[in-house]
Formats: C-alpha cells, sequence, structure tokens
C-alpha cells in the first residue's frame, strides 16, 4: 500500500500542476526537475501516468458488465547507459481506482489496485547488425494483428521473451522471437511456447513486402486453444498522384490449430486498407475477412473491428468475421490542433450466419490534443449498434467512451 500511495501522490502532483495547460512554464519546470537528477545520475529515468475516465454500456440487462469509472495509471522505469553496445531496463506498473461504482478496469488483479513488475530486460544493440533483447518486455510486430501491446489498456501487454532483429542489409529486416509467457491486460500471465519470424524487405517507397510465420502454442491447463500457427504475407507502400498523398496496406494469412488444442480448424485472412490526403483531409476505407475459427490471441485487438470492443477475435468466431469500414481525419486549427477521427463499420459473419444475423455496425470517433511534448489529452467514442450478431459475438449494443490525460517523460 506504501508503494501506491506514493505513486499516486507523485502522479496527483503532475496533474494538479497543468491546470493551467500552458506549455512554456510546465517544459522549463519539468526540464529544470528532471534535468538535474540525470545530471548527477548516469541512465534515463521515465515516467508515462495516465488518468482516464471510462464508460462502457453493454445493453444485455446485466448491471454487473457495465463500467464507469476512473482510473490512474504509473509507469516508472529506469534505463542504463550504453556499456559497449549493452542497456537494460527495468519499469514498475502501479493502477489505482479513483472512483466510479464499478470500476475494474483492466486491473491487475481482482480487488483492483496494484502494483507489477511491468519490464525487466537486457539489450545489446549493434549500430551495423541489429540487436537482441532477454527478458520481460513491451513486444509488437507490424500493424500489431497477431502480435502486439494493447498500449490503449491502462495495463500494457507485456511478454516474458527472447526477442532479435539483424538489419545488416539495406532495406532488409529479419525479426525473431521467443515468447514464454504473456502478461495480458486483465492481469492473468499466460505460459506459452511461442516462437516466430518475420522477414521484410523494402523495394522502393511505395513497396515493402512482409512474410512472417508464428507458432503459438499456449498452456494446455489455462489457454490449450489459444494454440495456432499462422502464416502471411503483407504489402505496404506510399506514393502521390498529384497532389494526393496515398498510403495502402494488404495482408492474408492461413491458420491452423497446433499444439494442446482441442480445436481443429484450417481458417484464412485478408486485410487491406486505402487512404488518400488531400490538404490536411484524409479519407479511406478498407476490411478485414477471417474465416471461422480465426483467432489472434496476443494482439492487440481494441485497434481492429471498432472501438466498443463488441466484437473481439480472442477466441476466434463461429462463423467467421466480415469487416468493411470507412473513415475520415482531419486536423481542426484550434492551438497544437486537435487530430480527429471518425470511422464506420460495417459487420457481418463470413459464412454460415445464424438466422436473423446482419453482424450490426459501428460509429467510432477518436480525438487527440498535444498540449506540450509532455502532456496530452486523448477522448475516444465507440456505439456498437447490433442487428443479430455475428455467430457467437456481437448479440448485443454497446457504448464506449473514454478521456484521458496522458503524461510521458
Amino acid at each position: 500500500m506504501k508503494t501506491v500511495y506514493t505513486v499516486s501522490a507523485l502522479a496527483a502532483s503532475f496533474v494538479a500542476s497543468t491546470t493551467g495547460l500552458l506549455a512554456d512554464p510546465v517544459e522549463s519546470s519539468l526540464d529544470s526537475a528532471f534535468g538535474k537528477v540525470e545530471e548527477t545520475v548516469p541512465g534515463k529515468f521515465s515516467i508515462n501516468a495516465r488518468l482516464r475516465y471510462e464508460l462502457f454500456d453493454l445493453d444485455n440487462g446485466v448491471a454487473a458488465n457495465d463500467r464507469d469509472g476512473t482510473s490512474l495509471r504509473v509507469r516508472y522505469g529506469y534505463t542504463t547507459p550504453n556499456f559497449s553496445g549493452f542497456t537494460a531496463m527495468v519499469e514498475g506498473e502501479t493502477l489505482t481506482r479513483v472512483g466510479g461504482d464499478h470500476d475494474d478496469i483492466h486491473f491487475l488483479d481482482d480487488a483492483g489496485d496494484g502494483t507489477d513488475l511491468n519490464q525487466l530486460w537486457v539489450q545489446y544493440k549493434d549500430a551495423d547488425y541489429g540487436s537482441a533483447k532477454v527478458g520481460r518486455q513491451i513486444y509488437a510486430l507490424d500493424d500489431h494483428r497477431f502480435i502486439g501491446h494493447v498500449g490503449w489498456r491502462q495495463n500494457i501487454q507485456t511478454f516474458d521473451a527472447a526477442t532479435g532483429e539483424f538489419s545488416g542489409i539495406d532495406d532488409l529486416s529479419i525479426k525473431a522471437f521467443y515468447l514464454a509467457e504473456q502478461n495480458a491486460v486483465n492481469g492473468t500471465h499466460n505460459e506459452l511456447d511461442a516462437y516466430g519470424l518475420n522477414v521484410s524487405y523494402a523495394f522502393s517507397k511505395g513497396f515493402t513486402l512482409t512474410g512472417f510465420y508464428y507458432d503459438i502454442e499456449g498452456d494446455d491447463v489455462g489457454n490449450a486453444n489459444a494454440s495456432n500457427k499462422t502464416i502471411g504475407l503483407r504489402a505496404t507502400g506510399a506514393f502521390k498522384i498529384d497532389d494526393v498523398a496515398f498510403k495502402y496496406a494488404v495482408s492474408v494469412a492461413d491458420q491452423e490449430d497446433t499444439g494442446p488444442s482441442t480445436l481443429n480448424y484450417d481458417a484464412g485472412y485478408m486485410a487491406g486498407d486505402l487512404s488518400g490526403t488531400f490538404e490536411g483531409i484524409t479519407l479511406g476505407g478498407g476490411f478485414e475477412i477471417m474465416e471461422a475459427g480465426f483467432r489472434t490471441p496476443l494482439a492487440t485487438v481494441h485497434k481492429f473491428n471498432g472501438f466498443a470492443d463488441a466484437l473481439l477475435p480472442l477466441g476466434g468466431f463461429a462463423n467467421g468475421l466480415e469487416d468493411f469500414y470507412v473513415y475520415a481525419g482531419y486536423t481542426i486549427p484550434v492551438g497544437n490542433g486537435i487530430k480527429t477521427t471518425v470511422i464506420y463499420h460495417w459487420f457481418d459473419s463470413e459464412s454460415g450466419g445464424l438466422s436473423g444475423q446482419d453482424g450490426g455496425s459501428e460509429l467510432d470517433i477518436v480525438a487527440a490534443y498535444k498540449i506540450n511534448k509532455y502532456l496530452g489529452l486523448v477522448a475516444k467514442y465507440g456505439d456498437y449498434s447490433e442487428d443479430g450478431g455475428v455467430g457467437n459475438a456481437g448479440a448485443f449494443d454497446k457504448k464506449m467512451f473514454t478521456f484521458e490525460m496522458n503524461f510521458i517523460y
């Protein structure tokens, strides 16, 4: 309890110091305070704090499924100086409920408040050839669809792992990993026996091709059916036509059960996204299609298929999923600029949907404002409207709203 009180007091102090929201005084005072510490202590101290209010409303008539509360998350770490290419890092994380009737918002344990070891790793990095890292770490690949850190959650996902990247050849990146444990956003620690390879080559600015193979085996006691092996290709790039800047991404993959899984499936995956930006306005759209059984248990699932999290492919969908979406983005010219994006999704089963199911739809809005290099505000809204659901998911309307202040040093 003493640790929670100390960290909470520190975070409360930073929130109180920003009531004026004036960039220069805040920046100068923080630079002065932390600069003095770093002058006398080698290495780098880091603080990442987030004060968040969130509201979730699941329209299934069960009040316990609704959440309405405020929480404070503080991560505090230290990274050593570089010793002949070697560095090490240790980071703790404390989560504290500030208020609300039912606000166990992805805390570390059922009691809510808690402190945990977030990262503890040793890394060797060579500027010419690449890097290797061993220990508890934040790790993500590509667009986070298969391996991600779920950074939006108050409790970020980490892995007990050995990871590495070879970058000794121009435009070529070879990444490999072994994951021994998943430290999930809900506080569970799931044993894994997972390894994978991710190889990318940038042929040009307009075309980068990535091939990947991931073999994930879960503990045969708690998460056996998370076990799967996936092979796939992903192409990304950017190009211009006149004054319009385009970006695209296309992915295909095939997945089947493996290891201790009690399931028997072979499922495909396809996704595509295209956007264009002109005069500060971005318009885009895309799709994501998963066949029945396809699952992504280590992904940043909140990034895909709607902010309301009504449709999460952690355990796959009985009839697959089709997600077609469009979006628009614009930075509103107020102060430092409010970055705003609006997204609209149409959902359906990929095959064999139940009678009366047409999937549903969702409206998502996100707005972010950077006060200065340390402080930022983010608001998010998601409104999922069911229309029979998607196979075994999405059978009820669901709304979410979050508003947060982030401090990073």
